[in-house]
């Protein structure tokens, strides 16, 4: 069957448009500017500049956005040890260049300990209408004003740059154009302001239009949102941010929609948040009813320790369900396995650093820290065994002596796994049958001592020790045979 060449273009037209869909965040902006905050400006009143500049020092960037909801809530939390830049998010723009200054501005208590502990403070400018954005891109004067409104924003605030967060752009704003305006903005600001930064919030997949070789060249470096692969108009549940499997993922936007950008140029930025929806069976990828939001690390992390946490081996990251009558909700999202792995995929491609959407989604917890301090490490000192590169599994004694006063003696199993998951341990006879079983839980890539506590129950001969880790669409297994003598 042929089709004509108008048919396929607009076939190809829908299928961009169904991909690109709002951001993570647009759509958290939208629900809180429903809300009455403070958008009135304050003169500042002892601000202090950045007192020494920590991300030179420790070579790499721990980017993340910090949302005027969370503020000052999410400074109980903050980690100024770990994290490099805390881009204050939003100064809302318009098509003239003028900006809006966000809730409660200026954060004067969060400027000054960040810039104690060497944390640089940048502004978040955000606009989200494409027709706005044509305007302020193309138009020379509104252009201008914008670049003016920046840098004095910048100093009256002793910020230390600009993060442009511009999503929506017309297909033909996309190259060349925004290309140009973020040459012009870094020129201008370098110029002016020598020392501050510039920088660009780019997608994670090029649906269409971006030059992403020629926007790393326009800027200082890009936060790729490395997010929003499943969302509310999903048909299908999974993962925000898969690092592997299905068409687009994690490794594709690094491996494949970056490649030739310099791996100094790039921030890979992680979800601290994940998916719900109400699904029609229990399985990954299940068809959905509805969807119910965008729960955060800190929730997702508490409610999952109630019902059984799946390792989703396709993409390499979590998630668990609910039953609710005759459907189930299903809740998918990074946690500090997961997000570990993305940050190892950072560390290996060289990339400038990594971030997140957004500080004090995780609250109180600090595993996520946890796995930032270990990004941030010298390769020399890092504990290789955290990611194991391939299965591995061993017993001793072996072969194993049981006597019939040695109830509660114990051969040992020795394992490694490199990627986390559900897993159990279970022994076998010959003829296949089941003798022994141990559910070991969740467990993290990392290496792992297990007792099998067989005593004398079994008979004298060769067993097989099974190791499984996974799910039910991935589940990895490694044996070794244990010789049993009475």
């Amino acid at each position: 069957m042929k089709f004509s060449p108008l048919f396929l273009f607009l076939l190809l037209s829908i299928s961009l448009l169904a991909q690109e869909q709002r951001s993570i965040h647009q759509s958290d902006l939208e629900f809180y500017n429903k809300r009455p905050y403070d958008k009135g400006i304050t003169e500042p009143e002892g601000i202090i500049s950045l007192q020494f500049d920590k991300s030179a020092e420790n070579g790499k960037i721990v980017f993340g956005f910090l949302p005027y909801w969370e503020y000052p809530g999410a400074l109980t939390w903050l980690r100024y040890d770990i994290i490099t830049h805390i881009s204050a998010f939003d100064f809302q723009i318009d098509s003239l260049g003028n900006v809006t200054n966000p809730s409660g501005w200026p954060w004067t208590n969060m400027i000054n300990t960040a810039h104690q502990n060497g944390v640089k403070v940048i502004m978040t400018a955000v606009n989200f209408d494409a027709s706005q954005i044509h305007w302020l891109i193309t138009n020379a004067t509104a252009k201008q004003n914008f670049f003016a409104k920046v840098k004095a924003t910048i100093n009256q605030y002793s910020l230390d740059g600009v993060n442009i967060d511009f999503e929506g752009l017309n297909t033909a704003d996309r190259g060349s154009v925004i290309n140009g305006f973020m040459t012009d903005l870094t020129n201008y600001i370098h110029t002016e302001l020598p020392g501050k930064e510039v920088s660009f919030a780019g997608p994670a997949v090029n649906w269409s239009g971006w030059n992403l070789q020629g926007l790393a060249a326009s800027c200082d470096y890009i936060f790729i949102m490395g997010y929003d692969f499943n969302g509310s108009w999903s048909t299908t549940t999974g993962p925000s941010a898969p690092l592997t499997g299905g068409g687009y993922n994690i490794s594709n936007t690094v491996n494949t929609q970056y490649a030739g950008c310099p791996p100094e140029k790039l921030i890979l930025g992680v979800p601290y948040y994940g998916c719900e929806w109400v699904a029609n069976t229990n399985l990954p990828g299940s068809t959905i009813s509805s969807y119910i939001g965008h729960p955060r690390v800190y929730a997702a992390m508490a409610q999952s320790q109630f019902y059984t946490l799946i390792w989703h081996t396709s993409s390499q990251t979590v998630y668990y369900t609910i039953p609710n009558n005759n459907k189930f909700n299903q809740v998918w999202f990074d946690n500090d396995s997961s997000l570990a792995l993305k940050f190892n995929l950072a560390k290996q491609k060289n990339l400038r650093g990594v971030g997140m959407w957004a500080l004090g989604y995780d609250r109180d917890r600090t595993e996520l820290w946890t796995e930032l301090i270990k990004y941030l490490a010298p390769a020399s000192i890092e504990n290789e065994q955290t990611l194991p590169q391939e299965y591995q599994i061993s017993a001793f004694p072996n072969p194993f002596s049981s006597s019939s006063g040695a109830g509660n003696s114990s051969a040992t199993v020795v394992f490694t796994v490199p990627e986390a998951g559900s897993s159990s341990l279970t022994l076998y006879d010959l003829l296949g049958r089941l003798v022994y079983e141990k559910d070991l839980g969740f467990l993290s890539p990392g290496k792992y001592t297990e007792p099998v506590n067989i005593g004398n129950s079994l008979a004298s001969g060769t067993y097989i020790v099974k190791i499984s880790t996974g799910s039910a669409v991935g589940i990895k297994s490694m044996m070794v045979k244990l010789q049993v003598l009475k």
